[in-house]
């Protein structure tokens, strides 16, 4: 088994997260304001650094995904299928975090539907990105 090019998972990391940050900050723009408002009004403290701590995560996240696109490599090939693999992980599990709100702030699961099926073509073509990186 060879062994991983940790210094280009993290810079393709770093653009699939970067590509990432940018989607979803346009789609929830767009289609989330239902359950950025819900979010904000269950919110009773709000920190300053709260933008660049989930900057932070989105990067952190397009790094996990690139790392698992390459893990997946051996079974499914390098390409979309193992991208599409990294980038349904991805999904299910950012989608499983959100869905903490539903409960935590008592926020309709409806408000939160629409946001979970319009982040999975951004993550996507994200993890898709940083998998063709990789690859160059």
């Amino acid at each position: 088994m060879k062994q991983f090019n940790w210094a280009r998972i993290l810079v393709c990391g770093l653009v699939a997260g970067g590509i990432w940050t940018a989607l979803s900050v346009t789609v929830l723009a767009f289609i989330g304001d239902g359950f950025l408002a819900a979010v904000r009004e269950g919110r009773s403290v709000h920190g300053s650094g709260s933008p660049l701590f989930l900057i932070g995560a989105n990067l952190g996240a397009g790094i996990w995904a690139t790392w698992l696109y390459v893990a997946l490599r051996p079974r499914y090939g390098a390409g979309w299928k193992s991208a599409l693999a990294a980038s349904l992980a991805w999904w299910l599990m950012s989608s499983m975090q959100s869905a903490k709100w539903v409960v935590l702030l008592e926020i309709t699961p409806s408000t939160v539907i629409t946001p979970f099926i319009a982040t999975l073509p951004a993550i996507l073509m994200a993890t898709l990105v940083g998998a063709w990186f990789y690859e160059k």
